[in-house]
């Protein structure tokens, strides 16, 4: 079980059917918390079609240790404060990396 605190960045992959019904293989980026939610940001391992290379995913993420659940961010605020998180922890690591 992930601590409610804890930000996980794990060498995994996870595999994403798009409304296309394209399955695309994701690289997991970071899983973190904004109150008591998790979310998962994902990265295509190839270049999909009408996305822009570098373009992640972020979703709302829940998982009981043997099962993951991923699920859409409804609303535009909600998806502004994953965003939001999500680029100020891309921050830290990049600022740690360069110590």
């Amino acid at each position: 079980m992930i601590n409610k605190n804890e930000v996980i960045y794990i060498e995994d992959t996870i595999t994403l059917y798009l409304d296309n019904n394209m399955e695309v293989e994701c690289d997991i980026l970071a899983i973190f918390p904004i109150k008591e939610q998790f979310y998962v940001a994902l990265m295509p391992q190839t270049p999909i079609e009408g996305y822009e290379p570098g373009e992640y995913f972020l979703y709302r993420y829940q998982s009981d240790g043997e099962n993951v659940e991923l699920s859409d961010i409804e609303s535009d605020a909600e998806w502004e404060a994953v965003e939001d998180k999500f680029e100020e922890l891309l921050d830290e690591e990049e600022f740690n990396s360069m110590k």
